[in-house]
């Protein structure tokens, strides 16, 4: 059990962090300038797009499909929760400040950046062919194709 979730706990305190340090150099170093904020949120997305193709692809090699994305989506959707309930309180504001169309859209950009980074992270593993499900084919034309065993008589 704990082999299992252990990673899935770690992939969502990794996005977590990534979105708090983000929060914090956007207040930092935005100090209201709305680009720069902007352009901080951005780069802070995207590092998480990073770390989730990274995960997909490391997960796709060495569990079946349906596996990684319950462990991907249950990552994401903790780190969303958490930077979205928890993140806007670490620097000093309220998670509904500005707005429900502002934590909405939170919502919908890092449902978004996870599960395209998760889909193409899956998608070059499967085309290499070094995926869960290749990799037992492989075996299988492997063992079928082999040479019988030859009987031995006495």
């Amino acid at each position: 059990m704990r082999e299992r979730w252990l990673p899935v706990g770690v992939l969502a305190v990794v996005m977590f962090a990534i979105n708090v340090v983000g929060r914090v150099v956007a207040k930092v170093w935005g100090d209201g300038d709305d680009d720069r904020e902007i352009r901080v949120g951005l780069i802070a997305l995207a590092a998480i797009g990073v770390v989730v193709f990274v995960a997909a692809i490391r997960w796709v090699r060495r569990h079946p499909m349906p596996r990684v994305w319950a462990d991907l989506l249950f990552a994401a959707g903790a780190a969303c929760a958490a930077s979205v309930f928890i993140g806007p309180l670490l620097v000093g504001e309220q998670p509904f400040a500005e707005g429900a169309g502002l934590f909405f859209r939170q919502i919908w950009w890092y449902a978004g950046i996870t599960l395209v980074a998760g889909f193409l992270g899956a998608l070059v593993v499967m085309t290499m062919g070094k995926d869960w499900k290749s990799q037992a084919w492989k075996r299988y034309a492997d063992r079928v194709g082999a040479k019988p065993r030859k009987v031995v008589r006495r």
